[in-house]
């Protein structure tokens, strides 16, 4: 296998409102983004979606000083 892609936050990047940076894995050209995401399927066949959004956190991890959280569904 191969990395296609990279999600990565930049707290330097937070002023402009898209602090979350997409790398292309072959390209290597970036992107910066508010949010991110990308839909799987897991063994069984479900969709399952992984999600970065700047400023979507909440509760515990709010309070702790987190600003972009990882959100999986399924």
């Amino acid at each position: 296998m191969r990395c296609n892609q990279t999600v990565h936050y930049c707290k330097a990047d937070k002023k402009t409102g898209k602090p979350v940076i997409v790398t292309d894995g072959i390209t290597g050209d970036t992107r910066n983004v508010r949010k991110w995401s990308m839909d799987l399927f897991d063994k069984d066949g479900y969709p399952v979606r992984l999600e970065v959004e700047f400023n979507n956190s909440t509760s515990k991890a709010k309070r702790q000083g987190a600003t972009t959280i990882l959100k999986v569904f399924k």
